[in-house]
């Protein structure tokens, strides 16, 4: 019995020897020596925990091992992905929307003007889609799921002159007053701003809010748990920045199955947003 209890520890000693430096080994020369000077009982702890101790250290080397191995499996040796559709994923295309720089009314709904917009030179606004995205009917379907995933996109800039002020006091007062939001979108003031943040394109500052519309009445729907209130059937995803005094915005809205499919590519394309002066040609 002592044997046996002897070959383990020593297995789980030259496990640990296995993982670390001899310097780390010899920093613990007691355990050897407990284990060749005392009684029974003491002997079994010190086995015990040494074999813990190995577990530990061996269930590590087993994962560095497994992630190797999958690093193998999704990457050639170049780097790249093998397999393809995973690739498509990361994939993006821009859409490009060329504007003068006046403070008119200026409106495009899914990378099309619309109505008096004219095309300039002055400005470069733009976004990118996903790739695997199939947007040649305006329906944004995902390719891999076969359903749609966003419902429509629209950029404007609002007549006349504005300061970052106004997107500064946004939440204060009021999204959709602040952002002189456009008649397709007045769906955006009964919407309720469930986040915020702001980021920054080399100088220029954008405003995102996050916002979402529940329905008036959903006492006959399954989705009223009794709780007084319904869940968000629309969602909203804005950007804004002020750029030469005028005031850009973008907004994307989907309804609540295609955020549930797509939520982390919609937020993508929403931070994709950017306004950006031509260069002058010399």
């Amino acid at each position: 019995m002592k044997f046996f209890m002897f070959a383990v520890s020593s297995c789980s000693l030259v496990s640990l020897s296995a993982f670390h430096s001899s310097q780390v080994y010899h920093r613990r020369p007691d355990t050897v020596l407990h284990l060749e000077n005392t009684d029974r009982r003491s002997f079994l702890r010190e086995a015990a925990l040494v074999a813990a101790t190995s577990s530990i250290f061996t269930t590590a080397i087993v994962a560095n091992a497994e992630d190797e191995d999958l690093t193998t499996k999704l990457f050639n040796e170049d780097g790249s992905l093998k397999d393809e559709s995973i690739e498509i994923e990361a994939k993006f295309r821009k859409v490009e929307l060329m504007w003068d720089g006046s403070n008119q009314l200026a409106i495009a709904v899914d990378g099309e003007n619309t109505g008096s917009t004219s095309k300039g030179s002055s400005l470069r606004l733009s976004y990118e889609l996903p790739e695997k995205w199939n947007t040649d009917s305006k329906k944004y379907i995902d390719k891999a799921e076969g359903v749609k995933v966003c419902e429509r996109i629209t950029i404007y800039r609002s007549e006349g002159t504005a300061t970052p002020k106004v997107l500064e006091k946004a939440s204060v007062k009021g999204i959709g007053e602040s952002l002189k939001v456009t008649d397709d979108l007045k769906g955006i003031y009964k919407a309720d701003l469930i986040g915020g943040r702001t980021r920054a394109k080399g100088d220029q500052k954008y405003y995102d809010f996050d916002m979402a519309v529940a329905p008036s009445s959903c006492s006959n729907s399954q989705e009223d748990l009794g709780l007084g209130f319904c869940p968000y059937d629309s969602i909203y995803l804005l950007s804004s920045t002020v750029f030469d005094n005028s005031l850009y915005v973008f907004a994307l809205e989907c309804d609540k199955a295609e955020w549930k499919l797509a939520n982390s590519d919609l937020r993508r394309v929403r931070s994709s947003f950017s306004v950006e002066r031509m260069a002058e040609a010399i």
